[in-house]
């Protein structure tokens, strides 16, 4: 091996971290670094390899098809490493930590993104299940952590806001044939999809748009259920920003207008002190704090 065609480890690592955040400047914070030492890694790399690995855009950067084929193989290399240089001591202890959340939140964010954390952190096993109501919490409890979606304070418990959220209009793009409604009025002559948990009247109200149709449309039990309707073209429906990201980047949502309205509701992880979990917690929260932003 030609130890010399080898970039410096930091520099991969710097990559690796932007690939992955889409951004030089999340990839900065995540690895304690400044922003210009960030950028600096990424065009010492394209130098060395004589191409660009990054489109730099107005909004952020974006890694080219290359980028993200290289990261795939840093991100393995750089696993490989880690457990290498693991102690003796902890090379086949693995924590597991029972996670509790809504059906909706797992199956339209959480899920899709585990694996990322699995393959990062292969030393922590997350056991996801999912409760319409609370549950208790802790080692003599069936989940040691949870996932909620709320306004917060759990007396006697241990909490943190992982990110607010943000609802608007989403539809198919084959709703009514793709005749869209192109101004907000006309969400008069629409079915909206409605749920008890997200009324249509916090945006309405917001908005200054007074409909009488709000309050007649399909009822569903469950976010799930109002999101798979909306994508099958059945009606409109209000969405949640995190719920409907990967429809939306996937085409199966299109947003209707640019007009969003903060919740009163926030995600929390909750959890109680567990000192031979604390430290895995931990590792779970960051995580989770950091792919509520991408």
């Amino acid at each position: 091996m030609d130890r010399n065609s080898l970039p410096p480890l930091q520099t991969l690592v710097a990559f690796e971290a932007s690939v992955r955040l889409r951004s030089f400047t999340l990839a900065a914070q995540e690895l304690s670094l400044t922003q210009g030492a960030v950028s600096q890694h990424i065009r010492s790399l394209e130098q060395r390899l004589g191409r660009q690995l990054f489109e730099r855009q107005r909004q952020g950067v974006a890694p080219t098809r290359e980028a993200q084929h290289l990261a795939l193989q840093v991100r393995q290399g750089l696993g490989v490493l880690g457990r290498a240089f693991k102690t003796p001591r902890r090379r086949h202890r693995t924590t597991t930590l029972r996670l509790s959340t809504l059906p909706s939140i797992a199956q339209r964010w959480l899920l899709p993104r585990l694996a990322d954390f699995h393959q990062r952190f292969p030393d922590i096993r997350v056991e996801v299940t999912t409760a319409v109501d609370l549950v208790k919490l802790g080692s003599d409890a069936d989940s040691d952590v949870a996932l909620r979606y709320g306004p917060g304070g759990w007396p006697g418990l241990q909490s943190e806001v992982l990110s607010s959220e943000w609802v608007y209009p989403v539809a198919s793009p084959d709703y009514r044939d793709g005749k869209l409604p192109r101004r907000r009025a006309d969400l008069a002559h629409c079915a909206l999809l409605r749920h008890a948990a997200q009324p249509w009247a916090l945006w309405l109200q917001a908005t200054g748009l007074a409909l009488t149709n709000s309050d007649h449309g399909p009822l569903f039990p469950n976010l799930t259920s109002l999101l798979a309707a909306a994508e099958n073209g059945e009606g409109i429906a209000l969405a949640r920003h995190h719920l409907v990201r990967d429809a939306l980047e996937a085409g199966r949502l299109v947003r209707l207008w640019k007009t969003q309205v903060a919740d009163v509701h926030r995600y929390y992880l909750v959890w109680t002190h567990q000192a031979d979990k604390d430290e895995a917690i931990g590792t779970l929260r960051h995580w989770l704090k950091t792919a509520f932003t991408l």
